[in-house]
């Protein structure tokens, strides 16, 4: 069982560190190879991720459990994946949150990353 801990700070400084200290410590045992999982987002059970290194076209990654399933940034349409059960709120998250998951894709790419940014067409 998970345990949160809320704590109030005044120091904004001092909570921007902790935020970041807190993201890369989540993601440090996220490494597969040469690809970094970034997590976007948690909803409804879901984790949203973006890897970055990554293949065409500009997509993210939905898991649930041992469960996931790819979708397109542009459209989120399902590339493959098996949460066919959850792609309705999948949907209304991305109709959401698009823009910050074009953000956090266009954040992690590195120089010699396969997929630049994203841009709408």
């Amino acid at each position: 069982m998970e345990r949160e801990w809320v704590v109030a700070f005044d120091d904004v400084e001092a909570v921007a560190q902790l935020r970041s200290a807190l993201f890369f410590a989540d993601q440090a045992d996220r490494r597969t190879d040469r690809l970094l999982v970034f997590i976007v987002d948690r909803f409804a059970g879901l984790n949203v991720e973006v890897f970055a290194r990554e293949h065409p076209p500009p997509h993210f990654r939905v898991c649930v459990g041992n469960n996931v399933a790819n979708y397109r940034i542009e459209d989120c349409v399902h590339l493959n994946g098996d949460l066919l059960f959850h792609y309705r709120i999948i949907r209304k998250w991305h109709a959401k949150n698009k823009e910050k998951l074009v953000d956090e894709w266009n954040r992690l790419r590195p120089s010699d990353c396969p997929v630049g940014e994203y841009r709408e067409v």
